[in-house]
């Protein structure tokens, strides 16, 4: 009995560890992306991007922003899979310029397994819709309630 218990604290403690991990690689300055282009295709991969955080795996995947660098015109589109029906709804965030989290788009329910899609235009970001003052790289953040699910990077660049 006390082995079974014991077995049950060290696997839960390396469950709170991953999770603290991922926490900690999320909050961390962006640093590289998965360069995508127009369609999705990815063309070079950061294993960094778009990982889900372990409370959530077998439940979610998540694809590449595209297309990844933004230049400016049309939506960024970050497609995800649900494996199996989620309560809740999944969000999108970003800091905008002024250094508040923004909400970027939203799936309120997610009953049932299946892909969908985030999208939104990165311009939201600025008041102005300036491209210029967005340029730069841009952590993307996911949410399901107040659990981080996700993140990656969106490098905004002119053309």
């Amino acid at each position: 009995m006390q082995a079974a218990l014991l077995l049950l604290l060290i696997l839960t403690g390396c469950d709170n560890r991953q999770q603290e991990d991922f926490l900690s690689a999320a909050f961390r300055p962006p640093e590289g992306f998965t360069r995508t282009d127009e369609n999705g295709q990815v063309l070079s991969e950061d294993p960094d991007d778009w990982r889900v955080a372990p409370a959530f795996r077998g439940y979610l995947r998540f694809d590449p922003a595209y297309p990844n660098p933004y230049t400016g015109s049309g939506e960024v589109r970050v497609p995800f899979h649900v494996f199996s029906s989620l309560s809740g709804s999944l969000s999108i965030w970003a800091e905008d310029v002024e250094g508040r989290m923004r909400l970027l788009d939203e799936h309120p329910s997610l009953s049932q397994p299946g892909t969908y899609v985030f999208i939104f235009d990165p311009l939201v970001l600025t008041p102005e819709r300036n491209l210029a003052r967005l340029q730069g790289l841009h952590r993307l953040f996911v949410y399901r309630g107040n659990d981080l699910v996700s993140y990656g990077d969106l490098m905004i660049q002119a053309p």
